[in-house]
């Protein structure tokens, strides 16, 4: 199972890859708005969408993205790691 975690802290981005890795998912961590993030996340099974911490056009763009492709999105205020862990049980739920 592949993971996008979108926003979150940079002191955290270890933490944001090492955890799902655990669970055996591969990660990809989009702190900033990247070029061509839409083609990037269009293959992922799951995104994790930190909304404190990512600028509100880029939420939908990500929103609309995975609404198309079918995609499950969990989302959380915080770029917390429980907040993480919280999001990804919604997703393995899927």
């Amino acid at each position: 199972m592949s993971i996008g975690i979108i926003g979150g802290l940079d002191r955290l981005k270890k933490n944001y890859k090492n955890i799902p890795q655990k669970m055996g998912m591969k990660v990809k961590v989009y702190n900033r708005l990247v070029p061509n993030l839409t083609q990037r996340i269009k293959s992922l099974d799951g995104i994790i969408i930190f909304t404190g911490t990512v600028a509100h056009h880029m939420v939908e763009q990500v929103v609309k993205t995975a609404r198309n492709n079918s995609i499950p999105v969990a989302r959380s205020h915080t770029s917390s790691i429980s907040g993480l862990k919280r999001c990804l049980t919604e997703i393995q739920a899927y």
